[in-house]
Formats: structure tokens, sequence, C-alpha cells
């Protein structure tokens, strides 16, 4: 069956709104999004590439914990895995006005204005408090009893996968053991909802209003390590100079009860694991090169 007669059908039986029109989103990594319009609204069709990503239960489990701090976000209103049309999974949600950050040419001000608010929206989401680290599923307590164990043992997962492609003429185990040890010194904060994800695709901007869109890459983890994800893309999407800028604005706009010197302190130990972990998904992709010059830099001075 043509795949637009079967998400019009699989939309309309599901939803019981008759669709007008039906058209794919383009330039979106993993999944394939399509944009459903009704004679009312629009709505999103997301039909997912991995059967176990995400996990059954999150986005509802997440959609539940953002209502309770009343978060603005997108209203699932279906997630389905037992079709076999779609042997992955699809979701249909609300889809929200606006365009996301990425497909909008902004200015250097109006992007500082971007991430002063993304900030707070971000401190609003760290306050959404979990029980231990790791993967958050549909709500049950996740996996790792401290936030260091989770880093060291996903960083030693993907390891043979950056050795068979030769990245680094590097000890990898080597390397994890320090970025381990570093890490322990995250173990005293607890667990919250971090994005996963945090960057410009995922900002839904609205007039003077933005609002945090594709929550599937949630985990339980340190409010560090949100932050620290997204100012290492920043490095990759901006250059050094108006990374430092964008990265500058955020983290001072950024509200926490905790000591943000620790942030600083320990940037750099999840650069250098995120840094790798970009690698690994990049592996034949255009942004491979440059995410491996910004590692080695990091590296460098690390002394790797």
């Amino acid at each position: 069956m043509d795949k637009y007669k079967l998400i019009k059908e699989t939309f309309e039986t599901q939803t019981r709104i008759k669709v007008n029109s039906i058209y794919q989103i383009e330039n979106v990594e993993n999944n394939t999004v399509f944009k459903v319009q009704t004679a009312a609204e629009s709505f999103i069709f997301k039909i997912y590439s991995s059967r176990d990503w995400p996990e059954d239960g999150k986005l509802m489990f997440v959609s539940k914990k953002l209502n309770e701090k009343n978060i603005p976000h997108a209203k699932i209103l279906v997630f389905n895995r037992d079709d076999a049309n779609f042997p992955n999974g699809y979701l249909i949600e609300r889809c929200l006005p606006g365009m996301t950050a990425d497909r909008i040419n902004l200015s250097v001000d109006e992007t500082i204005s971007i991430y002063k608010k993304l900030a707070l929206l971000v401190s609003n989401v760290h306050k959404i408090k979990l029980t231990n680290y790791g993967y958050t599923g549909d709500g049950k307590p996740a996996g790792w009893n401290t936030f260091s164990e989770f880093m060291y043992d996903t960083f030693n997962e993907f390891i043979p996968n950056l050795v068979a492609h030769n990245i680094f003429k590097i000890e990898l185990e080597t390397i994890g053991h320090r970025i381990y040890e570093n890490m322990k010194y995250c173990d005293k904060y607890p667990s919250v909802i971090c994005h996963g994800d945090l960057s410009a695709k995922n900002i839904l901007v609205n007039l003077d209003k933005i609002t945090l869109i594709d929550w599937d890459d949630v985990h339980s983890l340190c409010w560090i390590a949100d932050i620290a994800r997204l100012t290492l893309w920043m490095k990759l999407e901006y250059g050094e100079n108006n990374a430092n800028i964008y990265r500058k604005i955020f983290i001072d706009n950024y509200k926490t009860e905790y000591n943000k010197n620790d942030y600083y302190e320990m940037e750099e130990t999840l650069h250098i694991w995120y840094g790798f972990d970009y690698l690994n998904y990049f592996i034949g992709k255009p942004q491979f090169e440059k995410m491996k010059i910004i590692l080695q830099n990091i590296l460098d001075k690390f002394n790797m």
C-alpha cells in the first residue's frame, strides 16, 4: 500500500478525524516524520526506525511529568507498537505552531534571545527529579545507582564500534576509566529528567515563545549532563567563537540551587564522553570529521 494512503487510513482510524493532506518533513534524522493536516488543526505522524527506542511507556511518562510542572509540550494522541504495518511503531501527536530554530535564519542577537529562554525552560525541566540513573523507560526506577556507573557502562558499549573503525590510535578503555573517575564528582547530584538532545532542531519558535519538542532521548541523569551535550553540540554547529557566546548566555540564565562552578569543572570530561558518542553515531555521515577534530582538541588538553 502507498505510504501516504496507509498513514491516512491509520490516522483516521485512530483519531476519527478526517485527513485533508499529508506531507513528509524533510531532513529529519533517525525516524520518518509526516505532517498531517485536518480541517481544524495539524498533527505529527512519526514512524520509528527502531523497535527499542524510545522505550515503551517513556513518552507518556514524560508527558505526565511535564504536565505536573506546567511545562508546555505537544499532546500525544497515540503511541502504537502493535501495528504490523509499522513494525517499529508510530506516534501521533498534536503539531504545535511555529518553526524549529534550525530552519530559521537567525541573527546572533536572535539566537542569544532563544538561548536565554531555553535556559529558563531547561531549568524547570531539571526540577523534575527521578530515581536512579540511565534509561527512563515508563517511569520505573532507572537501572544504575550512580551517574558515573551508567556513563562508564554505556561508554564501554560503544567502544567496540569505535575500535573497529580505527577512529583514534589511543587506548579507549584507559580513557573510559579516566572519564569514570572524573564523573564520580557528579554522583552527589540527584537524577532529573534530561531532554537528551538539546539543539536547535528541537527548539520550536513561535513569535516570542519557545517550546522543546522531541522527547524521545530523555534520560535520567544529573543536570550537568544535559547542558554538556548542548554546549558540545554548539561547538559543532556554530564554531568555537559563537559557541562560547551562546554557551555563556545559556549558563548565565540557567537557574539552579546547585553550584554552577561544578558545571565548568565537569564540562570537558563530559565533552569527551559525548564526543565519542557523537562519533559513534556520525560514522559515515558528513559531521564525522568536524566532530573528530573538536574531540581531538579536547583530548589534547587532557594529554590523551
